[in-house]
């Protein structure tokens, strides 16, 4: 049963997270406003304040150049209409939580319009009726090298234009959400989904939580044998708090599935707008349960009609401490694990002997004995290798337009290389008449070597005589160290050879 109501509609939902029958859907929350004007201000909203939560990414990245002028651009615009926050301006694009007063965001948002077409692709997240005490008091925008720290910045990133997730409207998501062939993804960290997150209609999706206690953990549990059996054959949605989250961690699951043939996923979407857009869609919850949380002075957001107590029910997080049912982050806590240090709950009885002895702090995680995956991907043999299977971006969820692949005859690309490889080692394992040069190969970003190196071979020969021997069972051994060898694409990089001088050790970095 449908009725129709203005502007929200009530829908018959199957969903057990309401605590009734029927969901509230205002559906016009759905839409992103992208290529839109901005909603215009309830006049109940015009004096009080205004949050604005927003990301944009930049393909092909800003020069070095243009990415100082955005970053004095951005600056410049938020200090003429007064407006306060974080952000981050990186090569890849700009991230920001901001606040101010609803005539000034809007007119903060349409000078980024006026500034750059691309940010007519930006979907502006406007909260208004923000109590003053709720924003941020200064404006502070960093240079950064990247939006979020998966640790795919430069030639590690995943191109969002060939492999980006396809987007799904907020209440194209609640529906997404009952096919029983798709799983859903987290990909925030633990401490977040402990106190919210979607959970589907008992013969609909699957919930997997990644347990992860930073992004950068993320690329890692993905490329784990475990997750990939998972994904593979199912439909795989994805979720954040805003979105920014998902758009390369989509991308990087379709980069991988481009060049695996056992990690093949039915489509990859991700909720546009995030959880923020998704619970203003659905005012009385939907499938999520509990609590959003969040990064700026609201701390945490909850289904505005739902009610508070039904919220709390949803919640099953406790204090750190003494085990009691806690539901808010508060004071600043952190795990005192020094390789996590992730926020934890500690509730008000226990908030003086946090305070006096935070060495007692353990998060969930810890207290559990969870250790991460720790197999990194090679992501930058991994990008290379699906850029050159994909050309264009694709209509669908996984990309799958090819182009024709021309390679070098007479180099080679070597990776899970030891990091005590030399020059002289390689020539030795496979033969000092074969190889003429060796280039290390670095990370841009901090100079460091990352076990991968191009070889240009004296003949056509020699580079066929290696592949043939790396395809043995036996393989190509360094320091009894079983290593990759592949063909080399031809990627513009002819003249990387010219003048060449031969170093005997990699980098070390900087």
């Amino acid at each position: 049963r449908i009725t129709t109501m203005n502007p929200a509609h009530t829908i018959t939902s199957t969903g057990q997270n309401s605590g009734t029958n029927e969901d509230v859907v205002v559906t016009e929350n759905a839409k992103a406003v992208c290529h839109r004007d901005l909603p215009a201000v309830n006049q109940d909203d015009r004096h009080k304040g205004t949050i604005l939560l927003f990301y944009q990414y930049i393909e092909p990245e800003w020069t070095e150049a243009e990415h100082k002028q955005a970053l004095k651009k951005v600056i410049e615009i938020g200090m003429k209409y007064n407006i306060t926050g974080r952000g981050r301006v990186a090569p890849e694009g700009l991230n920001c939580t901001l606040t101010g007063k609803p005539e000034d965001v809007r007119s903060f948002c349409y000078s980024l319009r006026a500034w750059k077409e691309v940010f007519n692709e930006t979907d502006f997240k406007l909260t208004d009726g923000v109590d003053f005490s709720k924003l941020f008091k200064s404006l502070s925008i960093r240079k950064a090298t990247e939006l979020v720290a998966y640790g795919l910045a430069r030639e590690k990133a995943p191109s969002l234009e060939k492999f980006a997730g396809t987007h799904l409207e907020a209440d194209e998501y609640h529906k997404a959400m009952q096919d029983p062939e798709t799983v859903i993804i987290d990909v925030r960290n633990a401490y977040e989904s402990a106190i919210g997150h979607f959970q589907p209609p008992k013969e609909g999706a699957k919930l997997i939580d990644p347990k992860m206690r930073n992004s950068i953990e993320f690329p890692k549990w993905l490329n784990s044998e475990d997750t990939q059996k998972q994904l593979n054959g199912k439909k795989v949605l994805m979720y954040c708090t805003g979105g920014i989250r998902c758009e390369r961690a989509t991308a990087l699951l379709n980069q991988m599935s481009a060049v695996s043939d056992t990690l093949k996923p039915k489509g990859v979407y991700h909720c546009r707008g995030g959880i923020e857009r998704y619970v203003k869609t659905f005012p009385s919850g939907g499938y999520w349960k509990g609590k959003n949380y969040l990064f700026d002075r609201r701390m945490e957001q909850t289904p505005s009609i739902k009610n508070a107590e039904t919220v709390e029910q949803g919640i099953t997080a406790k204090c750190c401490l003494c085990r009691t049912k806690w539901t808010s982050y508060r004071g600043q806590f952190k795990c005192n694990r020094s390789l996590c240090r992730v926020p934890v709950i500690v509730c008000e009885l226990c908030t003086i002997v946090a305070t006096k002895n935070p060495e007692s702090l353990s998060c969930e995680l810890c207290r559990e004995g969870y250790r991460a995956p720790s197999n990194v991907p090679d992501l930058v043999a991994l990008k290379r290798k699906a850029d050159n299977i994909v050309s264009i971006p694709s209509d669908t969820a996984r990309p799958s337009s090819k182009k024709k692949k021309i390679y070098y005859k007479d180099r080679l690309f070597l990776r899970r290389l030891p990091l005590s490889i030399t020059a002289t080692k390689i020539k030795e394992e496979l033969g000092p008449n074969r190889v003429k040069f060796i280039k290390w190969l670095i990370d841009h970003e901090n100079g460091n070597f990352y076990g991968s190196c191009m070889l240009e071979m004296f003949s056509e020969n020699d580079a066929k005589h290696v592949i043939e021997k790396a395809s043995t069972k036996m393989g190509i051994q360094v320091e009894r160290k079983k290593i990759k060898v592949s063909e080399a694409f031809i990627t513009g990089d002819e003249n990387l050879f010219v003048g060449f001088i031969q170093k005997e050790y990699p980098p070390i970095g900087y």
